[in-house]
C-alpha cells in the first residue's frame, strides 16, 4: 500500500511539472483597425492588437509588435526613414519597417498619444488631457505646445502644410499657423463640438462629426458647410488618383471624383461596412473594419475584396469575475464576457466606447470605468450595463475600491470621487491630494489609499474628505498598482519595482527580492500569496512579499501584464495583445491535499541551514516520506520518515521558494519555505 501511495504521489508530481504552466482562453477578441500609412514601399495597419505590416501592397499582411509595451494603437505617421506609431501610453518609432520598435523619447511615458501628423519635418502627438506636443529630433525630445487650447481630448491631428488642425472631443476644432505654439477655435457653422476627423485635400478641409455628418471648408477652416450628400459616421478620409474615399461606420467606402461635390457608395465586395479607417498606397485603397479585417481595392473601389482576415487578441487591461462570470476590459477593443471559463466570449455592446480603462466586482454588482463615457454599472454580474456617471466631472476612471458602504473611484485628471448610495451617484473627495491623475486605490476597511502617476501615495482616515501624502522612504512617486492584505501595503512604481509599507503606509521599504527596475503592472492576492504582472510579461509570486519573489510564468508569451484576478478555481491574466490566460490555482499552492488526522510545520522559514519537520500529534511513525521539490515539481530531496520531528539538511539548495511534501497513511501534505 505504501508503494502504492508514494507512486501515486510521484505520478501527480509528474503531471504537475508536465502541465505546470500558462494556457490562453479563446479571447477575447482584438479588432478595430484604426489607422493605415504608406511610406517607403510598406503599407502600416494600427490595430487593437498591435501593428499589422504588409511588404506587398497589402497582399498579406502580418503583426509587427516587437518592443510595444502597449498594442492598443491608435495613429500612425512617417519621417525621414522612421515611422511612428501612437497608442494608449506613448509614442514609438521604428527604422526597420516595423521589425522592431522604441520608444520615441520620455516625454510621453504613460500618456494616452491619440493621433499623430508631421509638418514641416515635426512631429505632432495629440493626447488625451495632456494637450498637443512637438518633437523636432524624431521624437528624442517633446516639448508641449497649444498652452492656449483648452480642450481635454485631442482626436485628430491634420495638416494643409502651413496649418495644423486640431479635431477635439467636446470642443470642436482649433488652427495654428505658428507650428503649434497658438491655437485658435474655427467652428463656425459646425452643428456639433465632437470632431472625428479632418483631411485636406484640392484645396479644401474635409471634416467629420460623431452625428451631423461631414462638413467642408474652403477658407482654412474660418466658415464651415456640409456636404450635399448625407455621408454617415465618416471615420476617416484618404485619396488616389485625384479621388477622394471616406469611410463610414456601417456604410462602407464613398467616393468622389470631383473634389466633394458628389458622393457615390462604392462597397461592391465590402462584405463588412462598420469601418474604422480608409487609407492608401500609391496604387490600392484599404479598409480597416471593427472585426480587425482588411480589404483592398485595386481599381479605385469598384470592388473590394478581403486581404487581411487574421483573428488576434485584445490587450486586456483589467479582468473581474462576478460569481461564474469572467469580465474583461479591453484597450480598445470593449468590453467581454465569459461565462464558461474563457472558452467563448461575448462582446458587450451596453457601453459606447470600446475603451475600458478599470473594473470592479463585488458580488453581483460590477462597475466598468471608461476614458471617454465615465462609468458603467452593472447589477447582473455583466450582463447588461448602463450609464451612472451622476455627480462625475471627470470622464475617465481608471481605479475602484470599497470601503465598508461606500465605493470610491479614481479619475485621470480629476481626482477621487466616492458614492454612498452603490454607484448611484458620485461626490468629489480630492482635498489634500497632490495629484489628480489616481493610477490605484485601495483600502483596510478603514483608510482609503491612493496611488498617483507622479506624487506618490496619499491616504485617507475620513473617508475621502482629506488626504495626505505617505511617501516616506519611496524613491519613485510613479505609482502603479496598490495592495492592501495580511498587514502589508504594496505600492508597484513604473521603473522601481515595489514598495512595502507595515505601519499603515508611514514608511516604505523596497522590495529587495524583485528584479532591478521591475515595472509592476498589477497586484493579485490568494491564500497567503502574493502575485505581481509585469511590464516584461512576467507573473511573479512570494509567500513573504518583502523578501524573495519567484517567477510563476511558464507558459507565458512575455506580453505586459496588465491584470490579475482570481477567477473560480483559476489565476487570470489580462496581456497586451493576448487576450486572457489563465492557470490552476492549484499549481500555484502544489499538492494541498487535507489530513483530519496529522498536520506539520517546518521551521526556522526562511531556512539558512538546517529545516526542521515537525509532525502533530506526536508519534513514532514508520511509513512516512518527504520530498523537497522545486517549483516545477521537480524531486529535489527525498528521505524516509520515520520520527515525528526530522531535521534536514538544506545548505546545498539554492536560494528561492520551494515545497516540502510528506506521504503519510496514504495522505499528502505540503508546505512552503524559503531557502535563503
Amino acid at each position: 500500500m505504501k508503494r502504492r501511495a508514494l507512486l501515486s504521489f510521484l505520478l501527480l508530481l509528474n503531471v504537475l511539472t508536465v502541465s505546470a504552466q500558462w494556457q490562453p482562453t479563446n479571447g477575447p477578441a482584438g479588432g478595430f483597425i484604426r489607422f493605415f500609412l504608406y511610406d517607403d514601399g510598406y503599407v502600416y495597419a494600427a490595430s487593437g492588437g498591435g501593428m499589422l505590416v504588409s511588404a506587398n501592397n497589402g497582399v498579406s499582411w502580418s503583426f509587427q509588435n516587437t518592443g510595444l509595451t502597449s498594442c492598443d494603437m491608435k495613429s500612425l505617421a512617417g519621417l525621414n526613414g522612421s515611422v511612428f506609431a501612437s497608442c494608449d501610453e506613448n509614442v514609438f518609432r521604428s527604422a526597420d519597417h516595423g521589425q522592431t520598435w522604441m520608444s520615441a523619447g520620455s516625454s510621453l511615458d504613460g500618456r494616452y498619444v491619440k493621433t499623430l501628423v508631421v509638418c514641416n519635418n515635426a512631429i505632432f502627438a495629440g493626447t488625451y488631457d495632456h494637450g498637443i506636443w512637438r518633437s523636432y529630433d524624431l521624437g528624442t525630445t517633446w516639448t508641449k505646445v497649444a498652452l492656449t487650447l483648452s480642450a481635454k481630448n485631442i482626436y485628430w491631428l491634420a495638416t494643409d502644410s502651413t496649418n495644423i488642425y486640431a479635431g477635439t472631443y467636446g470642443n470642436g476644432i482649433f488652427r495654428s499657423s505658428d507650428m503649434g505654439d497658438t491655437w485658435t477655435p474655427i467652428n463656425n457653422g459646425l452643428p456639433e463640438n465632437n470632431i472625428m476627423c479632418i483631411y485636406y485635400f484640392g484645396g479644401k478641409l474635409y471634416l467629420g462629426t460623431i452625428s451631423s455628418g461631414v462638413y467642408v471648408s474652403t477658407d482654412s477652416g474660418n466658415t464651415w458647410s456640409p456636404v450635399g450628400t448625407n455621408l454617415p459616421g465618416i471615420k476617416g478620409f484618404t485619396s488616389l488618383n485625384g479621388k477622394l474615399y471616406a469611410g463610414s461606420f456601417g456604410g462602407g467606402v464613398y467616393k468622389s471624383p470631383d473634389n466633394g461635390v458628389t458622393w457615390t457608395n462604392v462597397s461592391t465586395g465590402l462584405s463588412e461596412t462598420d469601418l474604422w479607417s480608409i487609407g492608401a498606397s500609391n496604387s490600392a485603397l484599404f479598409a480597416g473594419v471593427s472585426s480587425g479585417h482588411i480589404y483592398r481595392s485595386v481599381n479605385e473601389g469598384a470592388n473590394w475584396t478581403q486581404s487581411s482576415n487574421a483573428s488576434f487578441k485584445a490587450c486586456t487591461g483589467s479582468v473581474t469575475a462576478s460569481g461564474n462570470t469572467l469580465i474583461a476590459g479591453t484597450h480598445g477593443c470593449g468590453l467581454s464576457i465569459s461565462t464558461n471559463g474563457g472558452n467563448t466570449w461575448t462582446r458587450n455592446t451596453d457601453i459606447g466606447t470600446v475603451e475600458i480603462r478599470s473594473l470592479m466586482s463585488n458580488g453581483s454588482l460590477v462597475l466598468a470605468g471608461t476614458d471617454l463615457l465615465g462609468i458603467f454599472k452593472s447589477t447582473s454580474s455583466g450582463s447588461s450595463f448602463y450609464n451612472v456617471n451622476s455627480g462625475l466631472t471627470s470622464n475617465w476612471f481608471q481605479s475602484f475600491a470599497v470601503c465598508g458602504s461606500k465605493i470610491f473611484t479614481g479619475s485621470r485628471e480629476e481626482g477621487v470621487f466616492v458614492s454612498s448610495n452603490n454607484a448611484a451617484s458620485w461626490s468629489p473627495v480630492s482635498s489634500g491630494l497632490g495629484s489628480y491623475d489616481i493610477r490605484a486605490l485601495t483600502s483596510d476597511g478603514a483608510s482609503i489609499f491612493a496611488g498617483t502617476a507622479d506624487s506618490g501615495v496619499y491616504i485617507s482616515g475620513d473617508l475621502g474628505s482629506n488626504w495626505a501624502p505617505v511617501n516616506h522612504g519611496l524613491t519613485s512617486k510613479k505609482i502603479t498598482a496598490l495592495l492592501i492584505t495580511s498587514g502589508y501595503i504594496l505600492a508597484g512604481t513604473r521603473s522601481d519595482g515595489a514598495f512595502i509599507s507595515l505601519d499603515n503606509g508611514s514608511s516604505w521599504s523596497q522590495i529587495i527580492g524583485l528584479p532591478p527596475g521591475t515595472f509592476i503592472r498589477c497586484f493579485a492576492t490568494y491564500n497567503g500569496f502574493f502575485l505581481a504582472g509585469t511590464g516584461s510579461g512576467e507573473v511573479l509570486f512570494s509567500i513573504d512579499p518583502g523578501g524573495q519573489w519567484v517567477s510563476y510564468s511558464q507558459g507565458l508569451p512575455g506580453s505586459t501584464v496588465f491584470s490579475l484576478c482570481v477567477s473560480g478555481t483559476d489565476l487570470c491574466a489580462g496581456l497586451n495583445a493576448g487576450g486572457v490566460w489563465k492557470r490552476p490555482l492549484s499549481e500555484l499552492v502544489g499538492i494541498t491535499e487535507g489530513s483530519k488526522d496529522h498536520s506539520f510545520s517546518v521551521f526556522p522559514n526562511p531556512a539558512h541551514d538546517i529545516l526542521t519537520v515537525k509532525l502533530y500529534p506526536s508519534e513514532m511513525l514508520k511509513d512516512g516520506h518527504i520530498s523537497i521539490t522545486d517549483l516545477s515539481g521537480k524531486i529535489i530531496l527525498q528521505e524516509p520518515l520515520n520520527q515525528p520531528k526530522t531535521d534536514i539538511n538544506v545548505c546545498s539548495l539554492a536560494q528561492g521558494l520551494y515545497f516540502i511534501r510528506i506521504i503519510l497513511n496514504k495522505e499528502s501534505l505540503t508546505r512552503k519555505f524559503i531557502k535563503e
